[in-house]
């Protein structure tokens, strides 16, 4: 089916490094995502738990937690740096016959593409789209609770700055009180999804103290999709990241306006 909505919130900061050899680099202990998956039980996350975060790492043949009302995985990047970009090119470039262009530059010939971000050059650059700057994580679901409120159909894309910040400054005790305030929106947000609404929760990032450096590395990034008609589904062969964004266009009726990507993760939602 196609969505008139379709809301993707990159958390920007919980991904995982690995390298082509190991999925389990041994630079995972540095990241933020390791610290709060360590700590999930002295904290209460509903809304991560119900998309399947604390489940999306592990692949083990446990029975299905009924808790959970999204389809959940991880998708594996092409490119070895973690800069601001990287990862974003990845999810939203896409290939027409004579250009490279991006999901949302496609979306927007149609209906209405709006991005909800701080200042990233990648991002704003996308001169179809609506662009809200923003510097706090409030702040961006304050403006997507409105344009949302404001337009029934189109592509809302907001990644979260604070996360960003207190994941390279390596504050784990506010890193933790900034993530259960994302939840308690992710909530409100699952709560007052329209039946044709799509909401997407990845990262385009790793989180930790190095993302400066663009440290050489794989990433491994969570991705939960969830609508008001959702079950729980794993998939677990790690797809890559450009299938994202060819999602975002399936979910929308664009994907045929593409050569690629073409595969999307919206099969693994059935």
């Amino acid at each position: 089916m196609s969505y008139k909505r379709v809301i993707l919130v990159d958390l920007a900061a919980l991904g995982l490094r690995s390298d082509n050899e190991s999925a389990q680099h041994n630079s995972d202990n540095d990241t933020m995502l390791t610290h709060v998956l360590n700590q999930s039980s002295d904290f209460s996350l509903p809304a991560l738990h119900k998309l399947g975060f604390f489940n999306v790492f592990f692949n083990d043949n446990k029975d299905i937690d009924p808790h959970i009302v999204a389809t959940y995985g991880l998708a594996r990047t092409r490119c070895i740096v973690n800069k601001p970009c990287s990862g974003l090119r990845e999810m939203f470039d896409c290939s027409l016959s004579y250009r490279v262009s991006s999901v949302f530059e496609e979306i927007a010939k149609h209906t209405n593409s709006i991005i909800i971000s701080k200042f990233v050059s990648y991002l704003f650059s996308q001169e179809l789209s609506d662009i809200y700057q923003v510097s706090t994580d409030e702040e961006a679901f304050s403006e997507l609770d409105h344009q949302i409120e404001k337009n029934d159909e189109g592509f809302f894309y907001m990644q979260l700055p604070q996360l960003q910040e207190l994941a390279q400054n390596n504050d784990f005790d506010a890193f933790t009180d900034e993530l259960t305030v994302v939840d308690h929106h992710l909530s409100n947000l699952m709560n007052n999804l329209s039946d044709d609404d799509l909401l997407m929760v990845v990262s385009s990032r790793i989180g930790d103290n190095r993302t400066r450096d663009g440290f050489p590395t794989y990433k491994i990034l969570p991705v939960m999709i969830h609508d008001n008609h959702s079950d729980c589904h794993h998939f677990k062969n790690e797809p890559y990241v450009c299938e994202v964004g060819a999602t975002v266009l399936a979910a929308m009726g664009l994907q045929d306006q593409v050569i690629s990507p073409k595969h999307s993760l919206l099969p693994y939602t059935k």
